[in-house]
């Protein structure tokens, strides 16, 4: 194998380690003795690294380890020196090749295991993920120190966060295994905070209707000492990050709050892009969120818009012109087969309906099935277009009614 200079003069970019070593050598920090143990442990770490990410017997595999090898040492040389020559070559004379490879290593593996963002579920820190990452690190994308710095600080700062998340959770009586987004409990939180009479805990569904209303109300402002007992057992960075937390808040969420076309349902379940926890609660009634955010849908529902049938009632009659309701009369039936017969059904009616009345969270679901299988299926059960088959009396389509909807007739005997 070629020496260690021969080797090293390939990379242009003069890495940190080519220039310590050389550094060392020419101030006489390492003899040619140390050369020589370090040029052995160099290949023995190449052959290491190209079995460990590929084989060691094809050339290119070598020439990738020997990029990747000397991209490690350079990265932890250059941490743990601070840059100072005289420094990194003392330890390249005292510690081992490998002890500097394995530690340029650790640090991206430490690196990698700190959280990307602010999400606390879906993330792998397997080993084959972190193998990944060392492969991305080392070979093409090779991260310098100051890229290095730069991730750590951001990764850092998500640790922070999803830390001082865990510490309202806890604060504010939410187990931890609930929590999927830090940013968005630390936002429900400085909400609460906000609202100055509110208790203190996290809010359900319906309380939050109730939280947004009271910080809609232009009087409202934050009550500092509020703040300040809430955070009187806080470790102070959580402090530091509780006020800056509540500065971001006023500045940018609470606007968005108070904006005219703001509503709890909208800001929960909408596309404001800034997402708020709620926490779920078996006390709470099931039909109370519904009757506060959508009163017009739990009225004509009659709070069962979880029955497909009362959904398919409500969507025939406004989709042919008429009051929509949950239940359907036979004589009402009639008239809704006989108008779609004559022009159709007004599926524009039905979009704009459910646009204007239904909750946030399902409306897409039900524009949805209504285009994609309700629709579609009562167009073909109530037509009467096939001269081989003719339902002239409405039998046909009266009884796919009677199975779809909810009604007030029963089926005829046979």
């Amino acid at each position: 194998m070629a020496t260690a200079f021969t080797a090293l003069a390939t990379f242009d970019d003069r890495p940190f380690f080519d220039k310590a070593l050389r550094y060392g050598v020419q101030q006489g920090i390492i003899t040619p003795g140390q050369l020589q143990s370090l040029q052995e442990g160099f290949s023995k770490g190449i052959v290491q690294i190209a079995n460990f990410f590929g084989t060691a017997h094809l050339r290119p595999e070598l020439e990738l380890a020997l990029h990747r090898m000397v991209n490690l040492v350079s990265l932890y040389l250059e941490d743990m020196s601070g840059g100072d020559m005289q420094f990194a070559a003392a330890s390249l004379r005292d510690k081992t090749f490998l002890s500097h490879s394995k530690a340029g290593s650790d640090m991206l593996k430490r690196l990698h295991a700190m959280p990307d963002s602010t999400l606390i579920v879906g993330r792998s820190a397997s080993p084959e993920s972190q193998r990944a990452y060392l492969d991305e690190k080392t070979a093409a994308d090779t991260i310098s120190l100051a890229e290095y710095r730069s991730e750590l600080a951001i990764r850092q700062e998500n640790q922070n966060t999803i830390d001082f998340a865990f510490w309202l959770a806890k604060t504010m009586g939410v187990s931890r295994n609930d929590i999927d987004d830090a940013d968005s409990l630390i936002r429900s939180a400085m909400l609460v905070i906000f609202v100055d009479q509110a208790e203190l805990k996290l809010p359900t569904r319906t309380a939050f209707v109730g939280l947004i209303k009271a910080a809609k109300q232009a009087k409202a402002k934050l009550n500092e000492d509020r703040l300040k007992v809430f955070l009187k057992e806080a470790p102070t960075e959580f402090q530091q990050l509780a006020r800056r937390a509540m500065d971001r808040f006023i500045e940018r969420d609470l606007p968005q709050i108070r904006a005219s076309s703001s509503t709890a349902d909208k800001l929960l379940y909408g596309e404001s892009g800034e997402i708020y926890f709620v926490r779920e609660s078996l006390d709470e009634d099931v039909r109370e969120y519904d009757r506060l955010v959508a009163k017009e849908w739990d009225r004509v529902t009659r709070g069962e818009a979880d029955d497909p049938a009362v959904v398919a009632t409500v969507c025939f009659f406004v989709a042919t012109g008429f009051p929509p309701k949950a239940s359907m009369l036979l004589r009402e039936a009639r008239e809704i087969v006989h108008i779609f017969r004559t022009r159709g059904f007004d599926s524009q009616a039905v979009i704009k309906f459910v646009d204007d009345h239904a909750p946030e969270a399902i409306r897409e679901d039900l524009l949805k099935s209504w285009a994609d299988d309700l629709q579609r299926e009562a167009e073909e059960q109530l037509a009467d277009s096939d001269p081989n088959w003719p339902d002239t009396h409405m039998d046909r389509a009266l009884e796919y009614l009677r199975r779809t909807c909810r009604v007030a007739w029963k089926a005829r005997r046979r």
